[in-house]
């Protein structure tokens, strides 16, 4: 096989592996959820109401929380209810950290806005920034913190993960958004870095 032959074929198992997810359904590095809780504190007990492969649950349990998770589609042992979050009764926890599914992150940030008593944090593409209609309705928001992780992380689909397939480099810009009930005033910035 000659070296274009060999490069084309690579383009076509990526494209194969990493299409997206009917559900959106996409996988960040632990150290981003274990860089969060030592960066920023929560009042417990938290949630995570898409909770994947657990990742934020778990980080919360090591950083000394009280958590649990559930999913539309139960996917861990970490996910400890198959529900649709969207569409489900709950109650208040103390706080919700996730990551949700892109194409419905405005409805889960409006629901856990409501649901949650403390905080509301959000693992979300950085262009949640931009945008007229977007960037009106954060304004409007109690969002006290956005966290820009760096270096980019890389977040494949969920599949790619447990097929024990390492993924490279990140491509896309995130950074957790960080609701608190009650907050007035502008948003700050700050950087979560991988290595502190």
């Amino acid at each position: 096989m000659n070296d274009i032959a060999a490069i084309e074929e690579k383009r076509a198992l990526n494209a194969h592996l990493w299409k997206r997810h009917p559900d959106d359904w996409y996988t960040e590095p632990d150290w981003v959820d274990e860089r969060l809780f030592e960066q920023e504190k929560f009042v417990g007990p938290i949630f995570d109401p898409a909770c994947g492969l657990g990742r934020i649950v778990k980080a919360a349990h090591s950083a000394g929380y009280l958590a649990f998770g559930a999913d539309k589609v139960s996917r861990s042992s970490y996910c400890h209810v198959e529900t649709d979050f969207l569409t489900a009764d709950g109650q208040a926890p103390g706080s919700i950290v996730s990551n949700p599914p892109f194409k419905l992150a405005r409805e889960f940030a409006k629901k856990a806005l409501e649901l949650a008593s403390y905080k509301v944090a959000l693992l979300l593409p950085t262009l949640w920034l931009h945008g007229d209609e977007r960037s009106r309705w954060l304004a409007g928001t109690p969002l006290a913190k956005v966290l820009i992780i760096t270096p980019r992380p890389s977040m494949p689909p969920g599949p790619v993960i447990e097929a024990g397939i390492a993924p490279g480099g990140g491509k896309a810009d995130f950074a957790w958004f960080i609701w608190r009930r009650g907050y007035v005033g502008s948003a700050s910035i700050d950087w979560l870095r991988r290595k502190p």
